[in-house]
């Protein structure tokens, strides 16, 4: 009898495993809305970032969908969205420049060798 629930247990153990994920769920979920609210950002950088979350929702179902070729110009816009965005940050008052550095940098040069070259960078 023991034997029964001793099996019975680790069954039941198992199966919590087996339905879970086999791998770590993202960060962040990319198919429901991440809670930054864009209309508190306010102004041109939270329309912008609003515009990058939703062209990133579309590079992910093109990817599922295997339309991988329609991302390469969603993503030099979303590109954009950023440069513009770090542009208005350099802009900014000085006591806006009191804040620490962005962490994370864009890698233009990678960027570049993927994806065209934004319009500003093709004239010089």
């Amino acid at each position: 009898k023991k034997t029964t629930d001793s099996s019975a247990k680790s069954s039941s153990h198992l199966n919590v495993h087996l339905n879970g994920p086999s791998y770590a769920p993202p960060m962040m979920p990319i198919d429901t809305d991440d809670g930054i609210l864009y209309k508190a950002i306010g102004g041109v950088s939270g329309d912008l970032l609003e515009q990058n979350s939703q062209m990133f929702n579309q590079v992910s179902s093109n990817f599922l969908a295997f339309q991988i070729h329609e991302n390469v110009s969603i993503l030099c816009k979303a590109r954009d969205n950023i440069l513009a965005i770090l542009n208005d940050l350099n802009d900014m008052p000085e006591v806006m420049k009191q804040m620490p550095p962005l962490l994370v940098k864009v890698n233009e040069e990678l960027a570049n060798s993927i994806l065209p070259r934004p319009p500003h960078q093709m004239k010089s």
